[in-house]
């Protein structure tokens, strides 16, 4: 009897506009299969505090020199941009991909839809949100029309939890698989906590993140456990609330350097996800990715990211069961320590080698990839 062979990686192509620490962190657990990976993107850096060559710097220090990249520079209407747009398309066609996986956010520059290779039968998308979070813009009309003609258009559709397949079912009617494919995350890290308890809350300061009913939970925390910090860190719009001027109250308005968010997580007791809508949490990935217990709005996929052994899940907009919950953990050390372990465990079941594994069989089973593609053009076009 012959041995059955293993299956040929495929070549992967994975392109975006935002998302782009989530698109190398997959790529580097694709890379870590011996998938032949090429990244396509815009030169800009807004996830990274708009430092000039911050998101190169991070895709070097993530992947060296073990994907391709062709990058687009400027915006959609800078005209003095159109060449590297043309050798990015080169690029990206010249690379022969069997899968071309975008991200959704590619709607913001049609410059990267128009640079990949799309065929419907290699074409996978991943839908972060499938509804706007409150408060956020809302896309133009036409941007809004191009990703609904994409996810029908695709044979693989992912999303991040159970509750967000069944909202781009219904919004959406995608015509190929929906898989869902947990958040990947770094190899976790479970450090010693805090010798004060100590809340965090990260991330872009956005209406939807919920940060106004942390704030009004903390006279209910305060009056049990008085010694109890809040660290609130992240860029967007500040609120005016008086709690922000307690001087039990750390801001750090702005965006937080990769290197420096070690450091901002083992300061913290737990993690505080207070969020009014959510679809799925990089924050949270972040915290079991430190080993630290989650307490989270009940909304979105944020039940599936927090089970009760690492963490506690609220109804969104009620300061008082935040607080009682929050209380739970800050005032009984040995409970922190043992979510945050748990946290941990769980975190290293999502890992990005294993979000890759999972994501290359979802690849295997609706695109069947297995030969270098043809240079065939879009039909989405």
């Amino acid at each position: 009897m012959t041995r059955r062979e293993a299956p040929h990686p495929p070549r992967v192509l994975l392109a975006f506009d935002h998302f782009a620490k989530y698109s190398i962190g997959l790529a580097g657990g694709l890379i870590a299969h011996d998938c032949p990976v090429s990244l396509l993107c815009r030169t800009h850096d807004h996830e990274f505090g708009g430092e000039a060559g911050a998101m190169r710097t991070f895709a070097e220090q993530r992947l060296g020199g073990a994907a391709e990249r062709a990058e687009i520079d400027g915006r959609v209407r800078d005209l003095s941009a159109l060449p590297t747009a043309w050798r990015a398309r080169r690029t990206a066609r010249g690379f022969a991909p069997n899968v071309v996986h975008l991200q959704d956010s590619v709607v913001d520059d049609v410059r990267l839809i128009g640079a990949s290779p799309l065929s419907p039968s290699r074409l996978a998308i991943t839908v972060h949100d499938p509804s706007p979070h409150p408060g956020d813009t809302i896309r133009s009309r036409w941007k809004r029309a191009v990703r609904s003609r994409l996810i029908r258009a695709a044979s693989l559709v992912f999303v991040h939890g159970d509750a967000l397949r069944d909202e781009l079912i219904e919004r959406e009617r995608p015509q190929g698989a929906v898989a869902v494919i947990p958040h990947g995350v770094d190899e976790p890290l479970h450090r010693p906590l805090p010798q004060k308890p100590s809340l965090l809350f990260f991330g872009r300061l956005s209406f939807y993140k919920g940060l106004d009913t942390l704030l009004d939970a903390l006279p209910t925390v305060w009056a049990s456990a008085p010694e109890t910090r809040l660290v609130v860190a992240g860029s967007g719009p500040l609120l005016d609330h008086p709690i922000l001027s307690d001087a039990r109250v750390t801001l750090r308005h702005g965006h937080v350097p990769e290197d420096e968010l070690p450091e901002l997580f083992e300061g913290a007791t737990c993690v505080v996800l207070p969020y009014r809508q959510a679809s799925q949490s990089g924050v949270g990935s972040l915290a079991k990715a430190h080993g630290r217990a989650i307490v989270a709005s009940s909304v979105g996929g944020l039940p599936q990211l927090v089970s009760p052994d690492l963490g506690r899940l609220v109804p969104p907009e009620d300061p008082r069961a935040l607080a009682e919950a929050v209380l739970e953990i800050v005032t009984d050390r040995g409970r922190a320590e043992a979510m945050g372990a748990a946290a941990a465990r769980s975190g290293a079941g999502t890992s990005w080698s294993r979000v890759a594994e999972l994501t290359l069989e979802a690849y295997r089973s609706h695109l069947g990839p297995g030969r270098p593609a043809a240079h065939t053009e879009s039909r989405l076009g």
